[in-house]
């Protein structure tokens, strides 16, 4: 596990959200490209369903968007089950994509991403890719699984874990 990275965005009401509201409460952070992606949007609507079960287990929901905020508000009208279930917010200078490591520098372009993020600040699991990870019953019954393990040593730093990855890339992509 490494520490997420910090972050301070704006919704569509253009309130400040960030990742201190959500401390020491475990969180799942959703990547998506925004309202025009059909991919992203689906994920979002696997999601919202299971928005209950996530929090009766202790856990938040989060989908930080590559819109402004004129997007966000597209992707919460196109939300046909009333109002969505959780905050989206808007990170369209890419900066908190990139600290998370859900973009590719080499294509200069976001990636879709899901992380589990434990009540230290601790990244337990991840999914980047050109594809949004659209299971969201996995995400649940995995967040749980990992919330019921002992909690070992100190944290890696995004740095220190980056040099893990590359020495093993196999380690790099999924949880303990």
């Amino acid at each position: 596990p490494y520490q997420a990275p910090n972050w301070s965005l704006l919704d569509a009401t253009g309130a400040e959200r960030s990742s201190s509201q959500f401390q020491g409460r475990p969180t799942v952070v959703i990547f998506y490209l925004g309202y025009e992606c059909l991919h992203c949007a689906q994920q979002l609507q696997a999601f919202a369903p299971l928005t209950a079960e996530f929090e009766k287990a202790g856990i938040n929901l989060v989908a930080v968007s590559t819109d402004n905020a004129d997007g966000l508000k597209k992707s919460l009208e196109n939300y046909k089950s009333g109002t969505f279930p959780f905050p989206l917010v808007s990170d369209a200078s890419f900066q908190t994509f990139k600290a998370f490591r859900a973009f590719d520098d080499f294509e200069n372009k976001p990636l879709h991403g899901t992380f589990f993020v434990d009540v230290r600040g601790l990244v337990r699991w991840q999914d980047i890719g050109h594809e949004p990870f659209q299971d969201a019953r996995f995400v649940l019954n995995e967040a749980q699984r990992l919330l019921k393990l002992p909690q070992q040593g100190q944290p890696m730093t995004g740095l220190q874990f980056a040099a893990q990855a590359e020495r093993s890339p196999d380690n790099a992509a999924g949880g303990e």
